[in-house]
């Protein structure tokens, strides 16, 4: 069926859904100040697959203030729920059909591009069907993308620009800004930073230090690790390398376990503290849990530990007067929050960003952020400070709580005069902008414009 799909929509012609059109009536969507578009860029060597992307402009002074884009992970899992339920001008209400004002939207100040990527996600699609991908093709195919944005609305093409991301987001931003730097003798962009919301930077430290955040968080029998601190460890959990050990040693076992505890033990993966939902469709706990273990999640089992309910904006995307605003072809399938397709055959080439973040911000000069939730399990704050702090930079500013609202909204660690910051989020999960919007927002004002955090 999606095969026959997707052929119609290659004979309807690249030029109908190329178009980028100005979105003059969003359904259920409250009056604007600002302009918005949807479209397709046209991306890859064979130019067989056209991205989806959604722009709004800034609430305020659109002509000078930055230009974001923003990069949802999985890998396989679309912006366009981030820009509807964390960090845009609107939060989809719980009837699928509504959206109301955002007051905490990062699009006050900053006009932001939402590109559904690589293709295969969400509107995304390929004419040829193949949405093959990894690593380096989804950066390279982004970096097309941006350059016909950039082409199109030239107008932002002195803008600073950042590339931004969540998650996997980890990965795709700085193979994203490497590709950028390497490729601006062919088209320049204006390229000031990168931030990145719990992103899953090193999957080795990730590993490493899910299983220390577990025992810190009491998850963890104390007699039993006790046993592994000495047996696998030498006494220095700090510095253990849990993701070494054979899952066939008992050090092994010990850490599938705790992954296990952390993905399959009825936790919310997204937010230790929150309650998980009965949703049986929830797709990007699914995908996890089977790119972490190699082991297929069946609906069956999907069903007795759910985690998000992502239908509120999956209906609101399917809505046909919403698609036809959108300028989404009539012959697409319907819009799904996450590709198992892509999710499956993704070729992940690289395991740690240490290498190009530090070619980003020593190299480079450019800026960057990275700020966690502190009760995420996907990809906690431990590993975020660590991989931060193993950068090797001069530290500027120790750890120190910064105030929203008149209460603590988290801790920030400052580097290299200022210019890489590592902020945690009290009490946020895996997407910060949903759990504690105040704190996301004045997080990303306060990296944009260099104010004090």
């Amino acid at each position: 069926m999606v095969s026959r799909t997707l052929a119609l929509v290659a004979l309807l012609g690249l030029a109908h859904v190329c178009q980028s059109a100005l979105i003059t009536n969003l359904p259920g969507a409250p009056n604007s100040n600002f302009k918005q578009y949807s479209g397709y860029y046209n991306v890859g060597t064979k130019k067989n697959h056209m991205l989806h992307y959604w722009f709004v402009e800034s609430q305020s002074n659109p002509a000078t203030d930055p230009v974001l884009l923003w990069l949802t992970g999985g890998p396989g899992c679309s912006g366009l729920s981030a820009l509807l339920t964390e960090w845009g001008p609107w939060n989809v209400n719980k009837d699928g059909a509504t959206l109301s004002p955002n007051p905490y939207s990062w699009n006050k100040n900053a006009s932001i591009l939402t590109l559904e990527a690589p293709a295969g996600v969400g509107y995304s699609y390929a004419t040829d069907n193949n949405i093959s991908t990894g690593d380096d093709q989804t950066a390279s195919e982004n970096w097309e993308a941006l350059v016909q944005f950039f082409n199109e609305f030239t107008q932002y093409k002195n803008n600073e620009f950042y590339v931004t991301g969540e998650s996997y987001g980890g990965i795709y931003v700085p193979t994203l800004v490497q590709t950028i730097l390497d490729r601006q003798d062919q088209f320049h962009m204006n390229l000031k930073g990168l931030a990145i919301g719990n992103g899953c930077v090193s999957e080795n430290e990730g590993v490493d230090s899910l299983v220390n955040f577990l025992y810190a968080h009491g998850v963890v029998d104390q007699a039993k690790w006790n046993t592994m601190k000495t047996n696998c460890c030498h006494n220095d959990t700090d510095d253990c390398p849990w993701h070494s050990f054979s899952e066939f040693s008992s050090c092994g076992e010990f850490v599938e376990s705790t992954q296990q505890t952390a993905w399959n033990g009825g936790l919310n993966p997204y937010n230790m503290y929150a309650d998980c939902v009965s949703y049986s469709s929830s797709l990007r706990f699914a995908m996890e849990y089977e790119r972490r273990f190699n082991k297929k999640y069946t609906p069956e089992v999907l069903g007795t530990v759910p985690c998000l309910d992502e239908s509120p904006v999956t209906n609101y995307l399917n809505r046909q007067d919403v698609r036809k605003a959108l300028g989404i072809p009539s012959s697409l399938p319907q819009w799904s929050i996450c590709s198992n397709a892509i999710s499956y055959g993704y070729k992940r080439q690289y395991g740690d960003m240490t290498s190009r973040v530090l070619n980003a911000v020593n190299n480079n000069n450019l800026k960057m952020m990275l700020y966690n939730g502190d009760v995420d399990l996907a990809c906690n704050a431990l590993m975020g400070q660590r991989f931060t702090d193993k950068l090797g930079l001069t530290l500027s500013k120790k750890k120190t709580h910064f105030i929203v609202n008149g209460q603590i909204g988290g801790y920030v660690t400052q580097y290299k005069g200022g210019k890489v910051t590592f902020a945690t989020v009290r009490g946020a999960g895996h997407m910060v902008p949903t759990d504690k919007p105040p704190v996301a927002e004045h997080l990303i004002q306060s990296f944009l414009f260099n104010k004090a955090f």
